[in-house]
C-alpha cells in the first residue's frame, strides 16, 4: 500500500481529492502510448489506492450513503465528548485488586 502512495508521489495522508488529482495529472504526462508500463502502474496503484480507502469508508460509516463521507466523519469525531476525571488512590487500588493489601477498605475502616 505505501508503494502505491509512493508511485503517485503522494503522502499516506493526502485526502481523496488530492490523490485524484495527482492521478490525473500523472496519466497525462504517461500516456499508454508514451510510457504504458507506467501508465499501468499509476492506474492499478490508484486503483489499489481508491479501492482500500472506499472499504475503510465502508467499515466506518456501514451501510449508509453520504454525499460527502470526510465531513461525516469529522462530525462524528466533533460529537463524542471525553470526560476527563482524576481517579482517588482507594479507587485506583480497587481496581489493581491491593485495597485489602494495605488496609484500605470501601467502608472507609469501619466495621
Amino acid at each position: 500500500m505505501l508503494s502505491d502512495y509512493y508511485i503517485l508521489g503522494l503522502d499516506t495522508d493526502a485526502s481523496d481529492k488530492e490523490i485524484r488529482h495527482q492521478y490525473l495529472e500523472l496519466i497525462k504526462k504517461y500516456t499508454p502510448e508514451k510510457n504504458p508500463r507506467r501508465f499501468q502502474d499509476i492506474t492499478e496503484s490508484y486503483e489499489r489506492i481508491k479501492s482500500k480507502r472506499q472499504a475503510v469508508k465502508n467499515r466506518i460509516l456501514g451501510a449508509v450513503e453520504f454525499s460527502d463521507s470526510e465531513s461525516v466523519l469529522v462530525a462524528l469525531a466533533r460529537s463524542v465528548h471525553i470526560a476527563r476525571r482524576r481517579a482517588g488512590l482507594a479507587e485506583l487500588l480497587n481496581e489493581a485488586g491491593m485495597e485489602d493489601k494495605i488496609g484500605l477498605r470501601g467502608d472507609n475502616g469501619k466495621k
